[in-house]
């Protein structure tokens, strides 16, 4: 886990000084907000949720799918080191929720069946 937090330290810190372009500004500082995180031993799982969600919202612009592709490759390169690390996060709560006899629902609702 240290290697990977090491890693997207080094991916967030590549993207923050390489692109400079002012239509990302306010992602820009969401990048050194998550760093500074992560570099304080801040919740690895959390900065990544974070540094997700910011990524799909940091050019409203594109299309849903060209949302990613679209970025400059430094936040490609980020979003595509984080996804399969949550998406094994997220099976695994799928799976914790499922073996209980619940069943999320989108918006965080559940049904709990018999």
């Amino acid at each position: 886990m240290e290697e990977q937090r090491q890693k997207l330290i080094d991916l967030i810190d590549t993207a923050y000084n390489n692109v400079q372009n002012p239509k990302f500004k306010d992602f820009q500082n969401n990048l050194l907000k998550l760093a500074k995180e992560l570099n304080n031993n801040g919740d690895y799982i959390k900065v990544m949720l974070a540094l997700r969600t910011d990524l799909l919202q940091a050019d409203l612009s594109l299309n849903i799918k060209k949302r990613i592709s679209g970025l400059p490759d430094e936040y490609s390169a980020i979003y595509y080191f984080i996804e399969p690390q949550l998406k094994t996060i997220d099976a695994k709560v799928l799976d914790q929720y499922t073996h209980c006899g619940f069943i999320p629902l989108k918006f965080g609702s559940t049904v709990k069946y018999p």
